[in-house]
């Protein structure tokens, strides 16, 4: 099986409330346009396990992942595959200049490895009409003393990361929810997943823009259509570089209903880029 491919990039987020993504606000920054979501090159880096493993990828896979640069929209890329061994493969993503943009170690846990899945905290869940405060070094310093708030998210057809190519056929069936393709099954692809840990923190802390750079996760059950997720935070380390305040968040992904450990994701960002 080939697994090296080439796509077009697709920003699934230009209204997004982080105007990173946005046109205007990217130029602002000194990008040339808005950034393609993170977590929309994460899931190129990891359509390739998908393609490898299947299911198996969706209930016991991992994937550690970072941005080098950013991606805009329309633009060609490829992605390119070495396998390290059977369970494992490293891929970067590259542009149509040979520039690499993003990077990633993928694979499946082995046998051995323990991992303890993730347990619910009991957060309190966001309230109606709740406005967070600024993102600032103070405010995050409070949650994670003080905890954050757990939010909800429903996995169906109309979601905005249903598909992470423009034409949803260029994904492979396991993640496409096409009613008119038998061969499709729907389950949750690593946009959504990794999205969840976005919009979580987006949810807990008023920020805009802010940028998504790495994220390590493991996923425990694949997230089948129709599914609630409860998304739990933990404010884990911050920092500042160059100017730039940077968060580490620790998220846990679970079945609302059932509360299964569906995935765990560490991710660090830029909550508040220098001006």
């Amino acid at each position: 099986m080939t697994l090296n491919f080439s796509g077009i990039a697709h920003n699934q987020s230009p209204d997004s409330q982080n105007q990173i993504h946005s046109d205007e606000m990217a130029q602002r920054y000194g990008f040339k346009g808005g950034l393609v979501p993170g977590v929309t090159l994460s899931a190129y880096l990891t359509q390739p396990g998908v393609l490898r493993w299947g299911q198996s990828f969706l209930t016991n896979g991992f994937a550690e992942i970072k941005i080098v640069r950013p991606v805009y929209d329309t633009r060609p890329f490829d992605v390119a595959v070495t396998l390290l061994d059977d369970a494992t493969y490293s891929a970067e993503l590259i542009d149509e200049a040979g520039s690499v943009r993003a990077e990633a170690r993928v694979g499946l846990r082995l046998q051995s490895d323990e991992r303890q899945r993730p347990q619910p905290l009991g957060l309190k869940p966001l309230p109606d009409a709740f406005i967070p405060a600024a993102a600032t070094p103070g405010a995050f310093r409070t949650m994670m003393a003080e905890g954050c708030f757990a939010t909800r998210y429903h996995w169906h057809p109309g979601h905005a990361m249903a598909s992470y190519f423009l034409d949803p056929e260029s994904m492979p069936s396991i993640l496409r929810l096409d009613a008119k393709d038998p061969s499709a099954e729907g389950f949750a692809n690593t946009s959504f997943i990794l999205g969840c840990a976005n919009w979580i923190f987006a949810a807990n802390a008023l920020m805009n823009p802010w940028v998504h750079l790495q994220t390590t996760h493991h996923q425990f059950a694949a997230i089948a259509p129709n599914t609630e997720v409860l998304a739990e935070m933990v404010v884990q380390d911050l920092f500042e570089r160059r100017g730039h305040q940077f968060a580490d968040i620790r998220v846990g992904l679970f079945d609302g209903h059932s509360l299964q450990p569906l995935a765990e994701i560490e991710q660090r960002a830029i909550y508040q880029l220098r001006s």
